[in-house]
C-alpha cells in the first residue's frame, strides 16, 4: 500500500473514523468511505468519496486496499469477491499490529475482555509502565501509533469480529473462556471458535499464551499456540501460571509458587472474576511488574461500567447493573454471585443462543426467587424454564417465579415491589440489547436511571 492506492474503509463508526483519519494526515488521500447508512454524506462534508446505501459492498474490486471494521462480516459474499480478485482486505487492527512499535498484550474470548484488559493496564500503569488500554475498550488501536514507543505497552481488547481475518498475533496472548456467542455474525460455533485462532496463531517462539486449564476449549486452542503456554485454574496446582487453592491465589514459575492474596480479599463482585484476575496475574508478572503493584489492584479494582456495578440501595435492596451480559453464562455467573434473596431481570434481543442451562441455574439456584423477562427472548426464555422444570421434577427445582414484563422500566418497578429486605435486584439480561436499545451501554443507563429514580 501507498500513497497511489486506492483505499476503501467500509464502516465509518470509531474505527472506521480513525483509520480514515489516520491515512489521510499520512498522504493517503485516495480514500473512498463505503457505509450502509445514507444519512452519513451530510456528515462527511463536501470532498469526502463516498458509496452509501444497500449496494455499499459491491464493487470492492476497484480497490487495492479494503479496511474492513469489525461491524462488517467477513464472510460477506462482497467481501469475499474482492479478496477473489486480489484485493488486500484488511482492518485497522490488523495496520496497527504491523506497524506497532511497541508490545501488545492481546485479550479475547466470550466474556471478561473489558475487565481483564483493564486488570492487565492497571497493574503495568501501577508499575510505571507507559500502558495504554485499545480496541472495544479505549480508543482504536490505529489512534496510538503516534503516541507510543519502544517503552510503551497496549492492551487490546479483541473480539471474534476482529480476529477473523488477522495476519498477525500480540506477543502475549490471553485466551479466556470461549463459549457460542454471536450466533447473529457468525455462520456457526466453529466458524466463531476458529475466528479467534488468529490469537495465537502468528505467534514467534518467545511470546506468551496465556489459556485457561478448566475449560474444554484448550483441546481446540492449545495445538495452535506458538509461543509458550502459561495457564490458570481454580481446579489445581500449576507448576507455571496462576491458580486458586484453600481460597488463596497463588502465582507459580518454574514451579516456585509466590501467593497473592485470599479469594476474600478481592475487590471485585463474582466468583467468575477470578478467570478475569489470574490471566491478568500471569501478564503482569511475565512482564516484570512487581507483586506488591498486582496486589493493589486486585484488592482495590471494584471494576467497570454495566459489568456486576452497585448502582443504590433502596429501601435495604441491593440494585446491580450488569447490561454487558448479553448471553446465558454471563447471566449464570451473576445469579451465582449473590447468596441473598435474588431477583433477575433477563430477556432482549434475540441472537439464536441456547437457555437451556441458564434455565436450569434459574430453577436450581436457592436464592434466586423471581426471574422478570421482558423482550424479544422473553417467550424463549419461559420456555427453556418450563422445559428444565419438567425435567428436574419437584424435588429438584427451587420455586422459582417467572413473571413476564413489557419493557426495562415495569421490570424495575415490578423488581422494586416484589423484592424481600436485605434482598438484591440485578438487571443480567443474558440477551443482547438491540430489541429496545441501541447496544448495552444504553440500556445500563437506562436501568440506572429507573433505579435512582425510586424511593
Amino acid at each position: 500500500m501507498d500513497q497511489r492506492s486506492k483505499i476503501a474503509i467500509l464502516g465509518y463508526g470509531a474505527e472506521g473514523r480513525a483509520i480514515y483519519n489516520y491515512l489521510y494526515d499520512k498522504g493517503y488521500h485516495e480514500l473512498t468511505v463505503c457505509d450502509q447508512d445514507v444519512d452519513l454524506k451530510a456528515k462527511l462534508g463536501d470532498g469526502v468519496s463516498a458509496h452509501l446505501g444497500e449496494s455499499y459492498l459491491h464493487d470492492l474490486d476497484q480497490f487495492d486496499v479494503v479496511f474492513r471494521s469489525p461491524g462488517v462480516k467477513y464472510l460477506e459474499p462482497g467481501i469475499q469477491a474482492a479478496i477473489a480478485k486480489g484485493v488486500d482486505v484488511t482492518s485497522s487492527t490488523a495496520y496497527f499490529l504491523d506497524q506497532r512499535p511497541c508490545k501488545v498484550v492481546g485479550v479475547t474470548g466470550t466474556k471478561g475482555k473489558g475487565t481483564t484488559c483493564t486488570l492487565i493496564h492497571e497493574m503495568l500503569k501501577a508499575s510505571g509502565m507507559d500502558s495504554h488500554v485499545a480496541g472495544n475498550i479505549g480508543d482504536p488501536a490505529i489512534s496510538l501509533l503516534n503516541i507510543t514507543d519502544a517503552d510503551s505497552v497496549v492492551v487490546l481488547e479483541l473480539s471474534s469480529f476482529q480476529l477473523q481475518d488477522m495476519k498477525a498475533s500480540p506477543d502475549f496472548a490471553v485466551l479466556l473462556n470461549t463459549t457460542e456467542d454471536h450466533l447473529d455474525y457468525h455462520a456457526d460455533k466453529d466458524e466463531y471458535m476458529r475466528a479467534k485462532e488468529a490469537l495465537l496463531a502468528h505467534q514467534k517462539s518467545e511470546d506468551v499464551a496465556v489459556l485457561n486449564k478448566d475449560y474444554e476449549y484448550v483441546k481446540f486452542y492449545e495445538p495452535v499456540v506458538k509461543g509458550m503456554t502459561k495457564f490458570v485454574s481454580v481446579k489445581e496446582e500449576l507448576k507455571e501460571g496462576a491458580y486458586v487453592e484453600n481460597d488463596e491465589i497463588y502465582y507459580s514459575e518454574k514451579g516456585k509458587k509466590e501467593k497473592v492474596c485470599k479469594v476474600s480479599d478481592v475487590a471485585l463482585i463474582g466468583s467468575h472474576n477470578l478467570e478475569n484476575i489470574m490471566p491478568s496475574i500471569v501478564i503482569a508478572k511475565t512482564m516484570g511488574v512487581d507483586m506488591k503493584h498486582i496486589k493493589k489492584v486486585i484488592k482495590g479494582f471494584e471494576g467497570l461500567p454495566n459489568r456486576l456495578e452497585f448502582v443504590k440501595e433502596v429501601k435495604k435492596i441491593k440494585f446491580y447493573n450488569d447490561s454487558f451480559s448479553t448471553g446465558p453464562i454471563t447471566s449464570m455467573a451473576a445469579v451465582d454471585s449473590f447468596e441473598d434473596p435474588t431477583i433477575l431481570i433477563a430477556g432482549g434481543y434475540d441472537k439464536g443462543l441456547n437457555y437451556n442451562e441458564w434455565a436450569l441455574k434459574i430453577l436450581t439456584k436457592p436464592s434466586l426467587k423471581i426471574v422478570i423477562l421482558m423482550g424479544d427472548t422473553a417467550s424463549i426464555m419461559e420456555d427453556a424454564i418450563v422445559e428444565a422444570d419438567e425435567k428436574l421434577g419437584e424435588a429438584e427445582g427451587s420455586p422459582t417465579q417467572v413473571l413476564r414484563r413489557q419493557n426495562l422500566e415495569e421490570s424495575v418497578l415490578t423488581a422494586f415491589a416484589e423484592a424481600e429486605e436485605g434482598g438484591v435486584v440485578v438487571m443480567s439480561p443474558a440477551a443482547a440489547s438491540f430489541d429496545q436499545f441501541e447496544n448495552y451501554k444504553e440500556r445500563g443507563k437506562a436501568f440506572v436511571g429507573y433505579v435512582k429514580k425510586l424511593k
